[in-house]
């Protein structure tokens, strides 16, 4: 299918966006030297990792299309990046899964399930994301230098991101409760709504390859607007994370300051 220049503008910004966060988890891991934090960090390096391989497949793909530089070859045939950006994507997304499931371990530590079963929980989930790497490499090494982008590692990656972000979700949701403070209050608001925007942005995805070339075909070109919202959830997924996790301190000083006139 044929690349859009709308395409590559999109995981351009959300790639900008992706990598501010980064960069600000991992200096709020500088000065606190906390092993969720960290844990956090990496999760968020592994999205950043796939948006990259999105991005540079998708711009070597409309590069090529545009006739602005020669299809590049193996063995005399040509590599089509798209479908090969799209399946790296999910592979370094589906790592950063495990390190979002070990996050959530990390800062429930105390909590009865992870009392009983300590790590146990996030070295299964790693197992199971490890099969869609597998299923990935699987449909990439079949139909290569043609990768194919296969519905199953699709609805399966689905699966294994709502399991790990309703993880996040559910666990943050009694602190949130509890809390007594208007600004720890938004913090877990902010978390849960960065966990409901990262399932939605699979779900998108996923309606996205249903309805366009890979399976209905209800949009024959390929780029659905199931494809744009998914990133426009991305943006909102990310921004939520910065507010929730990070919380520069103009924002928690404005709750703080809700909090002293009431």
């Amino acid at each position: 299918m044929a690349v859009p220049l709308g395409a590559v503008i999109t995981e351009g910004i959300v790639l900008v966006v992706v990598t501010f966060v980064v960069i600000m988890l991992y200096i709020r891991y500088a000065n606190r030297k906390k092993d969720a934090a960290l844990a956090l960090a990496v999760a968020f390096t592994f999205w950043d990792i796939a948006i990259i391989s999105l991005f540079i497949n998708r711009i070597l793909s409309y590069l090529i299309e545009q006739e602005i530089i020669e299809p590049i070859l193996y063995q005399g045939e040509i590599i089509v990046f798209s479908e090969l950006g799209i399946n790296l994507g999910y592979a370094f997304s589906a790592l950063s899964n495990i390190f979002i499931t070990l996050f959530v371990a990390l800062v429930f530590t105390q909590s009865p399930m992870f009392r009983r079963t300590r790590m146990l929980i996030p070295i299964n989930i790693a197992g199971l994301n490890g099969i869609t790497i597998g299923l990935l490499i699987g449909a990439t090494m079949r139909g290569w230098p043609e990768p194919s982008y296969d519905l199953m590692p699709t609805l399966y990656h689905l699966l294994m991101t709502i399991i790990s972000f309703s993880m996040l979700i559910i666990f943050t949701v009694r602190p949130y409760r509890q809390s007594t403070l208007r600004w720890e209050r938004a913090g877990f608001a902010f978390i849960i709504s960065s966990g409901v925007f990262g399932i939605l942005i699979y779900l998108s995805f996923a309606i996205d390859f249903l309805l366009g070339d890979g399976g209905l075909n209800v949009f024959e070109k390929g780029y659905t607007p199931f494809f744009y919202l998914a990133y426009v959830f991305a943006i909102i997924m990310c921004s939520f994370a910065y507010l929730g996790y990070v919380m520069p301190n103009y924002v928690r000083n404005w709750f703080k300051e809700k909090d002293s006139i009431n």
